[in-house]
């Protein structure tokens, strides 16, 4: 593991600034202008032996958890060395996408080995195994207040499951490969999206009932995200547009309210996957031209565009209480950059 610093062009590629300081003998030196608990202004985080595709933290901050092509999830120290503490193996196939429960204790994994799995964290062992997909499962989501959580899947079904019950509660049918998925906040409302472009609503509370389709999206659906207040939704899609959707209950008929432009989507076809930062005044995107893209959430400006990875950036996370995003690619690296508090 070593720390370096990035170099690049505005947008602002710097994630620290340097400032003079006059000592006690009159003379000026530079100074670190540092914003957060980080050992260094950039961490590089190596060990992947390949593409590098999910990078969350957990929600109390402490860890950061990482997977890819090579079946295993790494879990990270945040701070000090950045160490990698612990592995935890179990899938037999790439992991496409990892969640954290909201007490930090339990990873949720879907795989392309045809399942998907929650993780004990304290004890590194598969506490559920969810079998049922008959393909790639390439999205999770748990709910924010209960022990359910989502599935999506290539055979076309997104799937509701309830952690102290072994078969699924819920399957929601689809005529397409399913990409993305995500829950509202009380956990009543399913939002999937796949290779229709589209993004269902659906409530769970009764059977294959669609609520409603929002429609904007001219190409495959990578990711959703619910925003940390519940009232608006994220998506990323490989026709290069992420969008913030409003999925209040009275909200107007036209739901979409702003795109973000500028991240890329390569011929790979990665689920590039997008995020909101903790206080949702920020969305970031990983991006197929190696950069890290984020924009502020009111202007719709990009406010960095942070190079550093030699492969696609497949995801953008960032901290629940620090201003430091974490970064994935296909390089097989991981980067944890400090950026400059929001005010």
């Amino acid at each position: 593991i070593m720390s370096l610093k990035r170099k690049g062009d505005e947008p602002s590629s710097a994630l620290t600034v340097s400032k003079k300081q006059r000592t006690t003998d009159g003379t000026l030196v530079a100074v670190e202008h540092r914003t957060s608990r980080l050992q260094a202004p950039t961490m590089l985080l190596e060990g992947h032996q390949a593409e590098v595709y999910a990078v969350k933290f957990s929600p109390d901050g402490q860890c950061l958890a990482s997977t890819g092509f090579e079946k295993q999830i790494f879990l990270w120290e945040v701070y000090g060395d950045c160490q990698n503490y612990a592995v935890l193996k179990g899938h037999k196939n790439a992991v496409l996408e990892i969640a954290w429960s909201q007490d930090s204790k339990y990873l949720y994994s879907a795989s392309a080995d045809k399942t998907a799995a929650v993780f004990d964290c304290d004890r590194l062992k598969i506490s559920k195994k969810m079998i049922e997909h008959t393909s790639y499962v390439s999205s999770i989501c748990p709910t924010r207040e209960t022990q359910s959580c989502v599935t999506g899947s290539d055979d076309g079904t997104a799937k509701v499951w309830d952690y102290r019950t072994k078969p699924s509660s819920l399957t929601l049918t689809h005529q397409y490969p399913i990409t993305a998925v995500a829950f509202d906040a009380k956990g009543e409302h399913v939002f999937t999206g796949g290779i229709d472009n589209l993004i269902h609503c659906w409530d769970v509370r009764k059977p294959n009932t669609e609520l409603y389709r929002l429609l904007g999206h001219k190409d495959t659906v990578s990711s959703l995200r619910l925003d940390p207040y519940g009232s608006y939704l994220l998506s990323n899609a490989m026709d290069e547009e992420v969008k913030v959707w409003d999925i209040r209950p009275f909200a107007p008929t036209k739901r979409c309210i702003k795109t973000f432009s500028g991240a890329k989507h390569g011929v790979e076809q990665n689920l590039i996957k997008a995020n909101w930062s903790a206080d949702g005044l920020m969305v970031g995107s990983g991006s197929a031209d190696r950069m890290v893209y984020i924009w502020d959430t009111t202007s719709r400006e990009l406010k960095y565009k942070l190079p550093g990875h030699t492969g696609s950036v497949n995801e953008v996370s960032f901290h629940p209480n620090e201003p430091i995003v974490a970064s994935c690619g296909s390089d097989r690296k991981i980067y944890l950059g400090e950026i400059e508090k929001t005010v």
